[in-house]
């Protein structure tokens, strides 16, 4: 693997649009599955988390 301090400004451009791409696919993921949590919670009858997220 090269190292980052050797590779040219081109390649190094290419790794982060490649970066790029893989953090949308996988917040297009996350958000797909968001939906689908909500809709099974609303299917359920359990729209609301007992658990708030803030460390409660």
């Amino acid at each position: 693997m090269i190292q980052l301090d050797q590779m040219s400004k081109e390649e190094l451009i290419e790794v982060i649009r490649v970066k790029d791409d893989l953090l949308r696919e996988l917040k297009e993921e996350i958000d797909a599955y968001r939906v689908l949590v909500e809709e099974l919670q609303a299917k359920l009858g359990k729209k609301e988390f007992p658990y708030s997220g803030n460390g409660d």
